[in-house]
């Protein structure tokens, strides 16, 4: 329910606000832009301390302050009356998003699953595509009240939704006498006792981590040390370009002669795709190659980006919705499953938020390159053509990531 909501109010939703923001301070696009790619660079520094702290505090009270920030920063954001409140309000934004959202969760649900990580995952992320419903609720409420009236009620929702929500919140199955998945630690390959392994690691962090069968352990150093890190970092960049440009969709189309509420119902239509390949992808993740199922996540979204950048009749749009869909979605569970698989539950936030960290700087450039081609060309085609050869490029890194040597392989 929390990742639905966040999902739909920012990351998807988001991008209804952007054309009333603009046209009623007059700011150019790429400046505008410029605070969500702060809210990027701001987000990408962060991520690889939100590992830590779920270690050091757990994720209930991580999330729960995240979540009572992100609907501050909503509500500072409703108030502001020139640019650096605007930016203020982002980075205000951008510490609850980090530490109460998309990585707390993330984290928390891998390390309660090894076998079934990729459905698990997937049932996770389909939260964020039924977000999408919320897209065509807030061109509604911006329509019907206006757009400060509306951020207002985002962020009191994140205390309605948001707070609860983190209140569920458990570090490891370790903790609690249980093992992943459910394992008995008599089962064969359930390792030993359950939280026998708490030492500290080379990392600082406290493992916690019973002893799986198979299971790596890879600590944040070991991880960089692979070049099975970096090639998945830069695989994973190319589609963050262009995901992270995704502000620009509802205004892009409205440029396309689209009106924003077909454009609010296009991106409903997208999240409703993208949860269906969320499960699908999901499941198939804990079966075949995840590799392959990414690559051709990532076919889908080159597809999508081409489908956008000439959107002038219904098919087209249907299309997007399509491949944009499977494309965006596809990708999500199976990526952050595999980052677990390859190097292990001990470190998986730290590992996950570094890696993090290196796709934002091509987040960071995504909006702002999209807006400043507006700016300068006056049409949102030609930056979608060329966001695209970014996803083409992504293709072949992750049809060839190895899997790095099991440095700390649990025999």
């Amino acid at each position: 329910m929390s990742q639905a909501y966040v999902s739909g109010t920012f990351w998807q939703g988001f991008g209804a606000f952007f054309d009333p923001i603009v046209d009623q301070f007059g700011w150019s696009r790429a400046v505008t832009s410029g605070a969500v790619s702060l809210q990027r660079t701001e987000s990408g520094m962060i991520s690889p301390f939100v590992g830590y702290f779920i270690n050091r505090f757990g994720p209930r009270r991580v999330m729960f302050l995240g979540m009572f920030a992100t609907g501050l920063g909503f509500i500072f954001l409703s108030r502001i009356n020139n640019l650096w409140q605007f930016y203020a309000a982002f980075a205000l934004l951008t510490v609850g998003l980090s530490f109460g959202s998309f990585l707390v969760v993330f984290t928390t649900v891998a390390n309660w699953f090894v076998v079934r990580r990729s459905r698990a995952l997937s049932l996770l992320s389909a939260g964020s595509g039924i977000g999408g419903l919320l897209v065509p609720v807030m061109v509604w409420l911006i329509a019907t009240t206006d757009w400060r009236t509306t951020l207002v009620l985002v962020g009191v929702g994140f205390w309605v939704v948001g707070l609860p929500a983190s209140l569920v919140m458990r570090r490891r199955p370790e903790d609690h006498g249980f093992l992943p998945d459910g394992a008995s630690p008599d089962e064969p390959g359930g390792g030993g006792e359950p939280g026998e392994d708490a030492s500290e690691g080379p990392d600082g962090e406290t493992s916690g981590v019973a002893r799986i069968a198979g299971e790596y352990e890879f600590g944040v150093w070991d991880a960089l040390a692979t070049r099975s890190f970096w090639q998945m970092s830069l695989a994973m960049a190319g589609g963050q370009l262009v995901m992270s440009a995704s502000v620009h969709q509802i205004p892009a189309m409205a440029s396309f002669g689209v009106s924003r509420t077909t454009a609010g119902l296009v991106i409903l239509g997208v999240s409703i795709v993208g949860m269906f390949a969320r499960i699908v992808s999901g499941y198939l993740g804990d079966y075949l190659d995840k590799r392959r199922i990414i690559a051709v996540a990532f076919v889908c979204q080159l597809i999508g980006t081409l489908i956008f950048a000439y959107i002038g009749t219904t098919l087209h749009l249907l299309g997007f919705i399509l491949f944009w869909g499977i494309g965006f979605g596809g990708s999500i569970p199976v990526r952050f499953a595999m980052i677990a698989d390859y190097f292990g539950r001990r470190s998986f936030g730290s590992i996950m938020g570094t890696m993090m960290t290196v796709s934002t700087v091509f987040g960071v450039i995504g909006p702002v390159f999209v807006g400043g081609m507006f700016d300068l060309r006056g049409n949102y085609r030609e930056p979608y053509l060329i966001l695209s050869l970014a996803v083409l490029v992504s293709i072949p890194l992750i049809l060839t990531l190895p899997r790095p040597a099991p440095l700390r392989a649990r025999p």
